[in-house]
């Protein structure tokens, strides 16, 4: 199953949207705050990886969807446990100045207990020339099926950020599983 966020209109809030195909989603912080997640539009000269939506946890900036961990991040709570899980980053370079951080967008995936299983990086950093501007993929895997929950975000280790949103969350539905 995959989720392209743009079967809803630019601005909505998708935390229930999808939860018939065994998906629920939110925005979280540290310390905990929970708020919606959206599906908004990419700005003019930038395209979602499937159409025109993207997941963020921005509401109402204008101009952009892009985050980093700085700001939160998504949280995915699946119905049903997964064994891999797969999902589209668009890195964006911010305009705060020049540094040496490294910082990618990142898959964290936790087991239905909250334990942490493991993290998901972009194979390319901020030092590489395809890497701002262009869509990567980050995927997961577990030896078993245990993913209760994956989180979305971009390292914020220091300049230069590297923002972020997310499009085409891939995973399994299992339509024979007992409810």
């Amino acid at each position: 199953m995959t989720l392209t966020f743009d079967d809803v209109a630019h601005g909505t809030a998708v935390d229930t949207t999808y939860a018939g195909t065994g998906v629920t989603l939110a925005s979280v912080t540290y310390p905990p705050r929970t708020w919606s997640a959206y599906a908004r539009q990419m700005p003019l000269g930038a395209d979602g990886q499937s159409g025109k939506n993207v997941l963020t946890i921005i509401e109402s900036d204008p101009a952009y969807p892009w985050f980093d961990a700085r700001y939160g991040a998504i949280e995915v709570t699946f119905s049903q446990l997964q064994q891999s899980v797969s999902v589209w980053a668009y890195a964006m370079n911010s305009p705060e100045g020049a540094g040496n951080a490294d910082n990618r967008p990142f898959l964290e995936a936790y087991d239905a207990s909250g334990k942490y299983l493991g993290k998901a990086l972009t194979q390319l950093g901020v030092h590489d020339a395809n890497f701002i501007g262009h869509w990567h993929p980050l995927s997961f895997s577990s030896a078993s099926r245990n993913i209760a929950k994956i989180r979305l975000s971009s390292q914020a280790n220091g300049l230069p950020w590297t923002y972020t949103a997310f499009d085409n969350l891939t995973f399994d539905r299992n339509i024979f599983a007992s409810p």
